[in-house]
């Protein structure tokens, strides 16, 4: 009979020899990016009960969950919306999400209320959509995002997001709006000045910093959010637990986010919240590196042309050209998704056609602006990024495919 290590040490995770085998397994599986077996895991552990979800959208427009309900990963989706027979009634473990859940009103904010008071621990809560500045509303004795009310007094959804973050075990922020902000954080300019007298119409924040625009996120205006705040600033050892001082927070951004990409990092947090995984590596603004590691530009099919300094003349020229004279963002932007496919290996904006826009970065969407008009630039990879996937002779091969494009272009002019 197999027994769990017996451990003092308040920092470690207590793990049986199966579970230790069963995650050396997994991380394997990560390694050879076999996304399927990971996800059918961590749907076990959610049809077991051990790990709850709570899906709270804030100011967004629901393309992370259509993105989500896309994803081709059945296993884990069908747990999700709670189509799989096998879970059977009453056992569908993601107890909040007001788009997908039958509940509605009072009964549907209940469940919100249960995670307050512990009874749904542990819990990973996922956060859609980015966050109003309701003090900007108050301002003229209103608020901009409610949700219930309590002894005659409205809740705004700041509130629930700031009484969820207490009990939290991890937070995954799906999509750029609630990672960085994203669209709703776009500047307005109305007459006398900017909307709300600051960035946007509603002085909209992201969970993280927006350290390209300058917008402090939730982790450094809200004090229930300061055990992320404490990870992100790598005080201290991280715990999955809902008392934890340092607790995780990932980012999974996307104007929408892909699915697949919601539902690999879903799956592991749902493992590390058990136990079984650790925590994925992360980049500097957040976001898991076997995901967002490499540029578009590293990953893009059309970089040979690049390479040739052969380059599309108009957006929407028939042709398998590099799109960076178009206006493509490839070559600063993270994500995997012209190389894989968007759905089911299909798709992706360089694959069909379309620039990359810079989507799953912070400054988005103005700092991307316009769409259509080159960077005044190549900009190389990271080194580091660089040195996993290129050699030094491709390199010089984007710079003098630049050069090349340059030249025949100011020859073209004169």
């Amino acid at each position: 009979m197999e027994t769990p290590e017996v451990n003092d040490a308040p920092s470690r995770i207590l793990i049986s020899r199966r579970d230790f085998l069963k995650a050396s397994a997994l991380l394997s599986s990560l390694i050879m990016l076999d996304f399927p077996r990971i996800q059918k895991l961590a749907a076990e552990t959610l049809k077991q009960g051990r790990v709850n979800l709570i899906w709270f959208e804030a100011q967004d427009c629901a393309g992370d969950t259509i993105a989500l309900i896309e994803g081709d990963a059945p296993d884990l989706v069908q747990v999700l919306v709670g189509e799989n027979p096998a879970i059977g009634p009453g056992r569908v473990r993601v107890v909040y999400h007001e788009t997908i859940m039958p509940e509605w009103g009072e009964s549907a904010i209940e469940y919100l209320r249960k995670a307050e008071r512990g009874e749904l621990d542990p819990y990973v809560l996922v956060l859609e959509g980015s966050f109003p500045d309701e003090d900007v509303a108050a301002k003229s004795n209103g608020w901009w995002f409610s949700l219930g009310e309590e002894g005659g007094r409205v809740v705004t959804g700041n509130e629930w997001v700031r009484r969820l973050l207490k009990r939290a075990v991890a937070v995954v922020c799906v999509g750029t709006c609630s990672s960085y902000g994203g669209i709703v954080t776009s500047q307005v300019l109305e007459s006398g000045g900017y909307a709300a007298d600051g960035w946007s119409p509603t002085g909209a924040f992201g969970f993280f910093d927006d350290p390209v625009k300058g917008i402090k996120g939730a982790v450094s205006r809200w004090e229930e959010a300061k055990p992320f705040k404490n990870f992100i600033e790598g005080k201290g050892g991280v715990q999955v637990s809902p008392t934890s001082d340092v607790r995780p927070a990932i980012a999974v951004p996307g104007c929408p986010a892909n699915g697949n990409a919601i539902l690999r990092v879903l799956g592991h947090l749902i493992l590390a919240a058990d136990g079984i995984l650790p925590l994925p590596k992360l980049d500097s603004y957040w976001r898991p590196l076997y995901i967002y590691g490499n540029t578009v530009h590293e990953q893009c099919p059309r970089a040979g042309f690049y390479a040739a300094g052969d380059f599309r003349v108009n957006p929407g020229d028939n042709d398998p050209k590099c799109l960076f004279q178009v206006g493509c963002k490839g070559p600063v932007s993270n994500c995997p998704w012209n190389k894989v496919g968007w759905i089911e290996g299909i798709g992706g904006p360089t694959r069909t056609g379309g620039v990359c826009i810079g989507c799953t970065m912070p400054g988005f969407p103005d700092k991307f602006e316009p769409f259509y008009k080159p960077l005044q630039a190549p900009a190389l990879p990271d080194v580091t990024t660089l040195a996993a996937t290129l050699a030094g002779a491709a390199v010089a091969g984007l710079a003098a495919g630049y050069a090349v494009s340059e030249s025949a272009k100011k020859k073209k002019e004169e």
